[in-house]
């Protein structure tokens, strides 16, 4: 597997500082576990809200920020688009870490890729429940708590 991070957070006014390699890490055992190919290709873009509102708008006419985009290529290519404002602002509001709630949207937007989908309330529960499997099997192996620093 084939994970690649880039940070597009202009202005990195968040504070909050990523280690991508263990990001990557992450990623990649997330994949794993979800049954993606060894010859799968994902990107991951951390952006911020006022970036992120815009690709939102580009590409769902929806107006305003969302915490993560997900984009299925096919062929085995598949790509996330994070927002760390909404990392942050939901960390906080869901009362817990940044760093877990990163993994969360990682592990919510692999799911995507693998077929889930979360429009209806059953949909919602089966793909809350999976987070939470992979999220907790990869946290045998991650530290979570490094992260992220802010």
């Amino acid at each position: 597997m084939n994970v690649e991070v880039r940070n597009r957070e202009l202005g990195r006014k968040s504070g909050l500082r990523v280690n991508t390699r263990l990001l990557k890490t992450l990623a990649g055992q997330t994949l794993e576990l979800a049954g993606a190919s060894a010859s799968y290709n994902l990107s991951i873009v951390l952006v911020n809200d006022a970036l992120m509102a815009k690709l939102n708008a580009q590409y769902h006419d929806a107006e305003g920020p969302t915490d993560i985009l997900t984009f299925d290529y096919g062929s085995g290519q598949g790509e996330l688009i994070i927002s760390v404002d909404h990392v942050i602002a939901n960390a906080r509001r869901f009362r817990t870490t940044a760093a877990r709630e990163l993994a969360r949207y990682v592990a919510h937007g692999i799911l995507h890729l693998h077929g889930y989908d979360d429009r209806t309330p059953r949909q919602r529960t089966r793909m809350r429940a999976a987070e939470h499997r992979l999220m907790n099997r990869v946290a045998q192996s991650v530290h979570l708590t490094d992260l992220v620093r802010q």
